[in-house]
């Protein structure tokens, strides 16, 4: 039950955090690409350079603030923690990272 509940919860939330706006998405996606920023295993964005300009601190803010709403959103739908949507959101996005995005499972981050 909980792996098809998974399923759904991935589906609508990866639809949910890919349409964000195409600005958004454009510039994540720049910042990625730069190494600036990554996916964490807690479903939230870190910081890989942590001397990011502030702008920057404020974009990957604004979206994990974004996200945390989504994946209680979501967990409120479904009967499930947060942090589970949170946590499997993470799962399906680090390993869908492009080669040499950074990606911190537990251990710090690392490129791939």
């Amino acid at each position: 039950m909980l792996a098809k509940t998974a399923q759904s919860l991935l589906s609508a939330l990866t639809l949910g955090l890919i349409l964000s706006t195409s600005a958004g998405a454009a510039d994540l996606a720049q910042l990625k690409a730069a190494g600036t920023v990554g996916e964490r295993s807690n479903g939230l964005l870190g910081l890989v350079k942590p001397d990011a300009p502030a702008e920057v601190k404020a974009f990957v803010d604004n979206i994990n603030a974004q996200r945390q709403a989504e994946y209680q959103r979501i967990a409120a739908k479904n009967g499930v923690t947060a942090e589970e949507v949170a946590r499997l959101t993470a799962q399906k996005v680090i390993n869908q990272a492009a080669p040499g995005q950074f990606v911190d499972t537990g251990s710090g981050w690392q490129q791939r």
